[in-house]
């Protein structure tokens, strides 16, 4: 035990009541022989006696002995935590996260403590009436204290007063006392009521939902005077180096990166320089604690992970540009208005400028841009390789589709003598960072990879080869944009603090792309003019308290959509809502809205999963994870039934034909991408989606299988080279891909 928790006072529940309380409470030993219906009758106005009592100035007594039934001892134990709350509320002394209450009148205030005390008195009737109806006491779990559910405050009191609490919960807190941990308990559920109460009692507000100026949004950070640092230039200029400089001798900040593979890149190097640092993506959190057991002030993570509640030195936005990107760019949008950073450091395109100049004005932040050339020159070649023995070790072709990239894969290590390592969407960030690891230590020769090294991954590319120029939306193919050619080709010669500058080059496979572009090398990048937003969660508890209880997310969308179609904003416009509407047509399925909270829908409408792109195995069981929420069902990851079981087990076989390596490799992307969502739901619902070290040790499984099979796919390629045949194919035309397959 540690020191902390072993100097918290007791809260005073009478210590041989207790000692049968962890056994899992004999009930006639509990209601001490009393009448039961007595009891609830007298407690139905106990919530009354006690508002009396919080409502007065000076603090009430507290008089708890072991004569008290247990009952009373609890409505004793709660009375001082709820008048410190109370008071609290009135004097508006709430800090973040529960600060939006400060905001409460008084009326408001009286009602929302005189309702919670109401539902808490309840919820003592209901265990000491029938404990072994309810969840046992030594199951309360760290978790249970985080995110505490009313429904659990009973065993949560007795399990304090036992010193039955997590050992780590005082030290990360700070807390002293058992008031003290009791105290932020209640202040959570007491927050819980307040969203509650707001969703279901409080009136359209207009002024909530104008879409017109986000930044009214984030009323925390208008309330501070943040300085924008601008970081822009082309790829390959050093701009995110010199913002990370910095972070590395804050004593707190933020780095916000595009993808979880970045995020934990920063991390790692973070580390190895002696510098700690927690990691904060969708899919994990990884904490790092002194000896001292603080938790430290410095994390790098994804950018819709930023805690936008927090104050903090510095925050690093990277890839500032993505700001306008259409599905994702309001995360981007959301991290300039409302983070409560000192200063702000922005990194990427200079097209990115003009905008955040718009939008300071609008906040009132003060700007600073750093404008950065790049690191080392870069040629367009004037002659194109036109054939895969041209191709040259330190080479990275470029394609669209994962089809088309295993394809060529297995070309050109069948034409040539060149190893060749992939590179694309859909395969894990953990093997996306092997390959690219081979490729950087020479174990591969060539690299063919899509626009995902466009970001994220350092690698020692001595030449881009643009195999196509257009790539597929999600909706059609369409050409690259002047941005997102100068982005992928900027890859080649990358700056090394080893080696130096290096000259990169970059051409393309055929004639009619090496003049597209050259033609868009030459264009100049065109700026930003507008930010993609999307309302908080905030605004939309107030949009959706004007529907009717059994409201699909789906629908209100909708009718969110047909409200603001018309709606011209000057600096914004409104996130793409396809995703969300392929998500939340789930929900439509059995009527399974029914049975979801509003709250629910609307934080999975953003689960880490593309129905349009995905398989009906990844689609049918995302219905059975979101099915399990609505069933308040506690599953781990082998419940679902979706593991491909065999292909785990068994090792890869020399003897497969091309295809049906592909195929594997497909099964295994396909249980890869579905335990990063179970991972991702056990981030937000912990008691339901429970055992993530068996997610996790599942999900490195998997990636090892990966790498097999990709090695695999080289040594089939090599055996029938040197046989002098062409690789087994079940089908003679090529690889058999869906052509939602693209990515």
């Amino acid at each position: 035990m540690s020191s902390r928790l072993a100097t918290i006072r007791s809260i005073g529940i009478a210590p041989k009541i207790l000692g049968r309380c962890i056994k899992q409470f004999s009930t006639s030993y509990l209601l001490k022989n009393a009448n039961v219906s007595n009891n609830l009758n007298k407690s139905s106005n106990a919530w009354e006696n006690i508002f009396k009592q919080i409502n007065q100035t000076k603090p009430p007594n507290t008089n708890i002995t072991n004569d008290l039934e247990p009952f009373d001892q609890l409505k004793e134990v709660v009375k001082k935590p709820l008048w410190q709350i109370y008071w609290k509320l009135v004097n508006r002394e709430f800090e973040p996260p529960f600060s939006n209450m400060n905001n409460l009148d008084n009326d408001r205030v009286n009602s929302l403590i005189w309702t919670f005390t109401e539902k808490l008195m309840l919820q003592f009737e209901i265990y000491l009436h029938n404990p072994l109806n309810c969840r046992p006491i030594p199951d309360i779990k760290l978790v249970d204290y985080i995110n505490p559910k009313i429904c659990n405050i009973t065993q949560i009191i007795y399990s304090i007063n036992n010193d039955m609490m997590p050992s780590q919960l005082p030290r990360f807190y700070g807390y002293n006392t058992k008031i003290e941990c009791l105290n932020n308990i209640l202040s959570k559920l007491i927050y819980k009521e307040y969203v509650e109460s707001s969703l279901t009692h409080i009136k359209q507000q207009d002024s909530l939902v104008d879409l017109s100026n986000p930044a009214e949004w984030f009323p925390e950070a208008r309330k501070m005077k943040r300085k924008f640092i601008m970081h822009v230039g082309p790829t390959n200029s050093g701009k995110t180096y010199n913002s990370l400089r910095k972070l590395a001798k804050a004593k707190s900040g933020y780095y916000a990166g595009p993808l979880r593979l970045l995020a934990r890149e920063i991390y790692e190097r973070f580390h190895d320089q002696g510098i700690k640092c927690n990691l904060i993506t969708g899919e994990e959190v990884i904490p790092s604690i002194d000896s001292f057991g603080k938790i430290s002030e410095i994390s790098s993570g994804t950018i819709e992970m930023i805690p936008s509640h927090k104050k903090m030195d510095i925050c690093i936005i990277d890839e500032i540009q993505m700001i306008a990107d259409p599905r994702r760019g309001e995360a981007w949008t959301n991290a300039v208005l409302g983070v409560q950073a000192k200063e702000i450091h922005m990194c990427g395109e200079e097209s990115a400028v003009p905008l955040i100049l718009k939008l300071a004005k609008i906040t009132g932040d003060e700007v600073e841009i750093n404008k950065y050339n790049r690191l080392g020159k870069l040629t367009v070649s004037d002659k194109e390789v036109s054939n895969f023995k041209n191709l040259q070790k330190g080479d990275c072709v470029i394609a669209f589709s994962k089809r088309k990239i295993l394809e060529l894969k297995c070309e050109i290590e069948r034409s040539t003598n060149l190893k060749v390592g992939v590179i694309y969407g859909a395969l894990p960030p953990e093997i996306r960072s092997k390959e690219a690891n081979g490729f950087n230590s020479g174990q591969y020769d060539v690299l063919v990879a899509s626009d995902a090294v466009g970001m994220g991954l350092n690698l020692k590319i001595k030449r881009i080869v643009f195999f196509a120029t257009k790539k597929f939306n999600g909706n059609e193919t369409i050409p690259l944009t002047a941005s997102e050619t100068k982005q992928i080709a900027g890859r080649a010669g990358r700056f090394s603090k080893d080696e130096g500058e290096s000259e990169g080059f970059v051409t393309a496979m055929y004639k009619k792309d090496l003049i597209f572009l050259k033609k868009m090398m030459n264009e100049p990048i065109q700026n930003l003019s507008k930010a993609c937003t999307w309302p908080t969660d905030k605004v939309w508890t107030y949009y959706m308290s004007k529907f009717p209880k059994y409201t699909s997310f789906y629908d209100i969308l909708a009718q969110f959509e047909k409200e603001t179609s018309s709606l011209e904003m000057e600096n914004f416009f409104l996130t793409a809502l396809d995703s969300r509407y392929e998500i939340l047509n789930l929900f439509l399925r059995n009527d399974l809205y029914k049975k979801t909270t509003i709250e629910d829908q609307l934080r999975l409408s953003l689960a880490p999963v593309n129905i349009n792109m995905s398989s009906p195995l990844v689609v049918d069981t995302a219905f059975k994870f979101f099915q399990n929420i609505t069933k308040c069902e506690t599953k781990n990851i082998f419940d679902f039934n979706f593991l491909h079981t065999e292909i785990l087990k068994r090792r890869p076989k020399f003897t497969a034909t091309t295809e049906s390596t592909v195929q594997t490799l497909q099964s295994l992307e396909e249980n890869h991408k579905l335990v990063l969502i179970f991972l991702w739901l056990s981030q937000r619902w912990p008691t339901l989606f429970v055992d993530k070290e068996s997610a996790t040790e599942t999900k490195t499984l998997i990636e090892k299988r990966i790498s097999e099979e990709l090695l695999n796919l080289r040594r089939l390629i090599k055996h029938s080279r040197s046989a002098g045949v062409e690789p087994r194919r079940s089908n003679p035309k090529g690889f058999k891909f869906r052509a939602n397959q693209q990515k």
